[in-house]
């Protein structure tokens, strides 16, 4: 009798489990959608961003996608990085690679050195460097820039690096016109992207860059409205680096920013810290971004490069990012070019 009793309080606790774990998973489901729903508020408010009402949803879903792929990114990544809501985050994969990336680069591997560089010049053969080096505690970094929904990232490298080798050798920062480039240099394709080297030979052939402020970025192609008369900044050539990160340090330590070409899909969902990407999450052979390495330093037993990057300043760090130095990351080691100052 006892054992018959014991059976059915056993059934009955199993009974009333199961009618109320449904109860239980759906109250779960309805605080996670209530927080994310907070969170979408909170991110709209942030960001200053607004939807038709028939979009508000769709926009949302996304949202949440990309909350999941960022937590995927966090979870994989072996550096001090945080990866979350950012800007970016109601945009889809091909909304922001649209947007963002440089769609000239997908064959960036293959590129001939030949055709891309004008002069690697010698090796270095004293790789002594400090231990860490950051131009913009120099002075020579202008402010990060927005170069808004156009792929002309290659362009505003391309300017970044010769701002910051300006003022090395002249002592005179000036903001340099990132808009000339997309105008004035019909071998790229402006907002559809764009090469560094193509850059630095039409800012050769023209004979300098004008301010930005008496050539406005418009984040599209216009007629070209270069005046010789108004060029605020030259250079005479510009020289590849050999694609060893050692040799890239001192580089910067010795002369100023480098131009680096990279996969920076690891980079929609980054907020901040040292990123060190797994292999399958930012493949090195697939190029899609040209950014300024500023400098490099480490943290505790992390090396990493200080980049410029143009997605505004209400990205990542002020503008910036940090990421692992030693392991050719994201491809960025292949392509390092600057140009040349005299």
């Amino acid at each position: 009798m006892l054992r018959l009793s014991i059976i059915c309080v056993f059934f009955t606790y199993t009974f009333l489990q199961s009618m109320a774990d449904p109860d239980e998973s759906s109250f779960k489901e309805d605080e996670d959608l209530s927080q994310l729903r907070t969170q979408f508020e909170k991110f709209k408010e942030t960001y200053n961003k607004a939807y038709e009402e028939h979009e508000e949803e769709n926009r949302f879903q996304i949202f949440v996608e990309n909350l999941k792929k960022a937590k995927e990114m966090q979870e994989q990544d072996r550096g001090t990085a945080e990866y979350g809501i950012t800007k970016f985050s109601d945009m889809s994969d091909e909304e922001f690679n649209g947007f963002y990336f440089n769609e000239e680069l997908s064959n960036a591997s293959s590129w001939p050195k030949e055709a891309f560089y004008q002069d690697e010049g010698t090796p270095m053969t004293n790789l002594s460097c400090p231990r860490q080096c950051d131009w913009r505690k120099y002075g020579a970094v202008t402010q990060v820039k927005d170069q808004r929904k156009c792929g002309s990232c290659w362009a505003f490298a391309a300017v970044a690096n010769i701002e910051s080798m300006w003022y090395i050798k002249r002592k005179q920062l000036v903001d340099l016109s990132e808009q000339e480039l997309l105008d004035c240099d019909t071998y790229d394709k402006a907002c559809k992207g764009g090469y560094p080297y193509n850059a630095y030979n039409v800012i050769m052939k023209l004979g300098g860059v004008m301010r930005a402020c008496d050539y406005k970025y418009v984040a599209a192609r216009r007629t070209c409205r270069f005046r010789s008369t108004a060029v605020a900044a030259k250079i005479v050539t510009f020289r590849s680096i050999r694609s060893h990160e050692c040799e890239m340090s001192a580089w910067i330590a010795r002369n100023g920013p480098l131009v680096v070409t990279m996969n920076a899909a690891a980079m929609k969902g980054y907020k901040r810290g040292i990123a060190r990407p797994s292999f399958y999450g930012c493949r090195p052979n697939v190029m899609n971004h040209v950014v300024a390495i500023v400098g490099y330093g480490v943290y505790r037993t992390y090396p990493y490069w200080i980049i410029k990057n143009s997605w505004g300043a209400n990205w990542g760090e002020q503008g910036y990012f940090r990421i692992y130095r030693g392991e050719k990351a994201c491809g960025l080691n292949q392509f390092p070019v600057s140009a040349i100052v005299n």
